[in-house]
């Protein structure tokens, strides 16, 4: 296959013999195979190899589909990788409450809010006071005045409505961007382990459903509820004052008015945090089926994956119906609530004698008598509802206050401009460990490496080779133990100081969407014509330049639009365009083709020639040119010395030469 078409097609030997493209891949895999074969005519020796045996790990059952490696020497118990969502019981913070009220401007915001709720809810009954004076007789009417004075108090009456509209649209605005920015930056600092444990359905379920929530529902619950509540104690105030009898009712249906509350929300608020905790297996199920799609056609397997889906779907939804039925629940007992207030404070006015109250005022109190009903209706529901979104607040606040990495800039040790100048890498004791509950991954390492060496590293897998590299980037913090660059400990800096200084090529070449320019120049530091020529030296300039955008050429979302070569090689361009001096390679030929690993390694030596260069190897070709080899096993150094010494002794570096050879032999 060559550019999308198939430009040759036959059996092995037909196409030998006709040459051309299939015969240049074979060059290149036989040219990283002269290394290996060189090595081991030089290396023979008359006696036999004795077999290295590699301890191997034990597997142990932790959960369901589970599995955790345990070293032969541990056998301590373990805990499952992935634990459940963690999800609040109980009554919802007061702690919440304050968090969300006071986030944007402190005390000052709530105050602000109740200040226009309450004028606005004066002004409101102001009107109703005014008609009620009024037509009560007493004195002469005069339409101009009752209008002009009632016009006004409505005109206040609607523009403090606005203003207060405006005050909770923005104080809510605020609030979700800080909540969101601090999640955010909370979940970009979080340790490498927070990723490891928690599936990505919980962040996104957060980050949508949670999120929406404080975005566009809770400001304006907060809002409503304030002025639902003192609607509600200004009409029981009005009605009481006109009909002071009727406190004799108002009281007691007060008080079940309440206790049905907190029933309701008993059972609302756990199911509000179930269905929260619900959402994020269906995105995780779902996510998994989309990326595993053809293994599960080719297994047929349709069937079963889409009844769990359904299944996790339902899971979901159920919390919703019956969150639903709470609610119809309480809203059947709070209108027959409301009935019997109206129907008690009805009766009051007709049955007692007319010095009782006054006649001016009955239409009024009947009036506020019949808007209680649903008043009392909506300030209960709204106040529920409330405290059932606030559990969004709970959730936003979870991922908020995560543990945090070293800080990115540490005042005091910050290193030179042109560090590392050398490149020397001095490793002493070094242990890691992934987290506090999991047996040591690197159990006490010593190595030192000179600037400028290039260092191949292998080993089985599951030896430390890739956890090395992140304990050199500090994705994983060393335990006990130091790692001396230059002569800084690296372990005191600044993670932005200290990586920002170091290139690599991962094993999976990370592209954004975005553009060439973007993804080769994240940060915008470098001019047009340095980044042709990052290009040109790893080899994709003509591709580029081929595209009628240029360096403005389009990348899809993980570069799905360009070869796997192709990402691996921009990847390379990205770091040659850094120009750091030590440049670490984890295993960055495993997924492109010989040819590309010969074009990959041989820009690497022409452009990192002084540089020191620490190889994880896939292939063992990738480092039989190294200056030395690093043997890692079981987490421990086993050997350390040039390929050629370490091939004509008795060596795992030597075991593991052979195979590779005898395994291309038989393809």
């Amino acid at each position: 296959m060559k550019d999308g078409m198939i430009v040759q097609s036959g059996k092995y030997d037909e196409l030998l013999e006709v040459g051309s493209v299939f015969l240049a891949l074979v060059a290149a895999h036989d040219s990283s195979m002269e290394l290996v074969e060189q090595s081991q005519q030089i290396g023979k020796i008359e006696h036999s190899q004795p077999s290295t045996r590699i301890p191997s790990l034990r597997s142990r059952s932790i959960g369901k589909g589970e599995k955790v490696l345990v070293a032969p020497d541990i056998e301590a118990a373990t805990s499952k990788i992935i634990q459940e969502e963690e999800r609040e019981s109980g009554q919802v913070s007061w702690h919440v409450y304050k968090l969300y009220m006071t986030e944007a401007w402190g005390w000052w915001g709530v105050l602000g809010m109740l200040a226009f709720a309450l004028v606005w809810q004066v002004s409101d009954m102001a009107s109703d006071y005014w008609l009620s004076y009024e037509t009560s007789g007493r004195i002469p009417f005069n339409p101009s005045l009752f209008i002009g004075v009632y016009v006004s108090i409505a005109s206040v009456s609607m523009i403090l409505q606005v203003i207060k509209t405006l005050l909770e649209t923005i104080l809510g605005l605020k609030t979700a961007q800080i909540f969101f920015k601090k999640m955010f930056d909370s979940i970009l600092h979080a340790p490498m382990s927070f990723f490891d444990t928690t599936p990505s359905g919980r962040i996104l379920s957060r980050a949508s459903s949670d999120q929406t929530t404080i975005d566009i529902v809770l400001a304006f619950f907060v809002g409503l509820t304030i002025s639902m509540y003192i609607s509600v104690l200004s009409t029981i105030i009005v009605t009481c004052q006109v009909a002071w009898p009727s406190v004799i009712a108002v009281i007691p249906l007060l008080l079940l008015n309440i206790w049905y509350r907190n029933r309701y929300l008993a059972t609302s608020r756990e199911l509000t945090r179930l269905e929260g905790v619900t959402k994020a297996p269906v995105i995780d199920h779902f996510s998994e089926t989309v990326v595993g799609a053809t293994t599960i056609r080719c297994f047929k397997k349709d069937k079963e994956f889409f009844q769990e889906n359904l299944d996790r779907i339902n899971s979901s939804l159920r919390m919703y119906f019956h969150n639903y039925a709470a609610n119809e629940w309480l809203g059947f007992r709070l209108e027959l609530i409301g009935t019997l207030v109206l129907s008690i404070t009805a009766f009051l006015m007709i049955s007692l004698p007319s010095n009782f109250i006054k006649k001016e005022f009955v239409g009024m109190s009947l009036s506020y008598g019949l808007s209680l009903n649903s008043l009392v209706y909506f300030a209960i529901s709204i106040s529920c509802m409330l405290e059932n979104d606030m559990v969004a607040v709970e959730r936003v606040n979870q991922f908020s206050n995560l543990p945090s990495e070293a800080p990115w800039k540490t005042e005091g040790c910050l290193p030179s401009p042109n560090w590392p100048t050398h490149g020397d890498i001095d490793i002493s004791d070094l242990k890691v460990s992934y987290r506090s509950n999991t047996p040591l991954i690197l159990k006490g390492i010593t190595v030192s490496i000179s600037g400028g060496e290039k260092i191949g590293i292998v080993g089985r897998t599951g030896s430390g080779k890739s956890t090395l590299i992140q304990a050199l980037f500090r994705l994983v913090e060393p335990m006990q133990g130091k790692i001396i660059i230059d002569g800084i400990n690296i372990c005191t800096l600044g993670l932005h100081d200290m990586r920002s200084r170091f290139g690599i090529i991962p094993q999976e070449p990370v592209l954004f969407e975005g553009t060439i320019r973007s993804n080769i120049d994240p940060i915008g530091q470098h001019s047009d014509a340095e980044i042709w020529t990052a290009l040109e030296s790893c080899q994709l300039k003509d591709a580029v330049a081929s595209k009628p955008q240029k360096l403005d050429a389009l990348v899809a979302d993980s570069g799905e639009n360009w070869s796997v070569g192709q990402r691996q090689l921009l990847c390379l361009g990205r770091v040659i365009l850094k120009q750091t001096q030590i440049l670490f390679m984890d295993e960055a030929t495993a997924s492109v083709d010989s040819q590309t690993d010969s074009t990959m390694q041989k820009i690497t030596r022409q452009e990192f020639s002084s540089c020191t260069i620490i190889t994880i190897a896939h292939r063992i070709p990738t480092v039989m040119d190294c200056d030395r080899v690093l043997v890692l096993d079981a987490g421990l150094v086993k050997e350390f010395d040039s390929p050629l010494r370490l091939i004509e002794r008795a060596s795992l570096f030597r075991t593991m030469v052979q195979e590779y050879a005898n395994r291309s032999s038989n393809l």
